[in-house]
């Protein structure tokens, strides 16, 4: 399971004051936080300041990378023009992650580019101009169109990540089950990968770290690749590491057993 870690996000309160006064100490003391829970990646959003979002993107992953030289980061914007000032202040040893494209003409024709130039893993988002599908087919219907779009520009489909957009279940009972269906239509497709943004899932209910950690020992066994959480969070760090131990995927239960030496576990 490939970990990004997702709390250096502007949409955080802490995270946002921290980019705005350029607290370079909070910044990196995130990053490294969530290396050491296991991330591979970390997420850096800057589309939420009161500042100017271009320079936001530079500013804190070059303060990142100072630190941390052979990190590997996901570079996550609605707005391409910050993908691309971030694609070219990262200057590190790691390797990167475009978050994200969708199947909306303007979008993949500004990202998908940038992705094959920079020669980036790229996540793409089953949405297109109508929206956001309800049921696992039109979920299906879009990853393909995807698919076929990168594979004929000639982007390495091993490369992509798709995320199948989880809903809350407080507003959309049946989409934990719709999302979960998709995944195994959307691996059928051939070399790609599937990745999801957790924490939506969740949304409006109390506990949310329990029923997060639920979904994504669930989505693991259906097959999922990749996931966009909060690594130090420990009902997801226990799950996490459980349900890689189960799976097979950790090879005499190494990792688990080291995570509850160091006290990551519920």
């Amino acid at each position: 399971m490939l970990i990004i870690g997702e709390r250096i996000n502007s949409t955080r309160p802490k995270i946002q004051e921290a980019i705005k006064e350029r607290n370079t100490a909070h910044v990196v003391k995130e990053a490294i936080k969530q290396l050491a829970a296991g991330a591979k990646y970390i997420d850096v959003n800057c589309a939420v300041t009161t500042g100017d979002e271009l320079q936001d993107m530079d500013w804190v992953i070059s303060v990142i990378q100072s630190e941390v030289p052979e990190v590997s980061i996901c570079i996550d914007s609605p707005n391409y023009l910050s993908l691309e000032r971030g694609l070219k202040a990262y200057k590190s040893k790691g390797s990167l992650f475009i978050n994200s494209i969708t199947a909306e003409d303007s979008r993949i024709n500004n990202v998908l580019p940038l992705a094959i130039k920079y020669k980036t893993k790229l996540v793409a988002l089953t949405m297109d101009d109508s929206g956001m599908p309800d049921t696992a087919a039109g979920r299906f219907d879009i990853a393909g169109r995807i698919f076929d779009k990168v594979k004929r520009e000639g982007f390495n489909t091993n490369d992509l990540y798709i995320d199948a957009l989880i809903r809350p279940i407080s507003t959309e009972p049946a989409q934990a089950r719709e999302f979960l269906k998709s995944l195994k239509m959307i691996k059928s497709l051939g070399n790609v990968n599937t990745i999801c943004g957790l924490s939506n899932v969740s949304f409006g209910l109390p506990d949310r770290g329990l029923v997060n950690s639920i979904f994504l020992a669930m989505a693991m066994a259906e097959g999922l690749d990749a996931a966009i959480i909060d690594p130090t969070e420990k009902h997801i760090a226990s799950s996490l590491a459980a349900s890689d131990a189960l799976l097979g995927d950790d090879e005499y239960c190494g990792r688990y057993i080291t995570a509850f030496r160091e006290g990551r576990l519920i």
